[in-house]
């Protein structure tokens, strides 16, 4: 769940995502695809133009100064330990099919 003081910072980012030419949906997937180890994301939408509006982030990338703007901006709210993606995405043996 998204805390207080997450969500505050993330509204300081909406001028960042207008000088970048993105919506602040569109700045979230680019910044999330220049962390190490991403090379994907799964958005969620609950309307149809959300849909259309992430699909264009795909072609979006933020520049060094922008992504430091960004990384400044969220701070200590971000874990940054990036072996956690791994170890929670690994593949649990009761996850995997068995064929009789």
């Amino acid at each position: 769940m998204l805390g207080r003081p997450l969500l505050e910072r993330v509204q300081d980012l909406i001028p960042l995502a207008g000088e970048c030419g993105m919506s602040a949906a569109q700045l979230a997937i680019a910044w999330v695809l220049r962390q190490p180890g991403v090379s994907s994301v799964v958005a969620g939408a609950t309307r149809p133009e959300q849909v259309t509006e992430n699909a264009a982030a795909s072609g979006r990338t933020l520049d060094d100064a922008a992504l430091k703007r960004v990384d400044e901006v969220l701070g200590d709210l971000v874990d940054r330990d990036h072996g956690k993606t791994a170890q929670m995405m690994a593949v649990k043996p009761s996850w995997t099919r068995t064929t009789p």
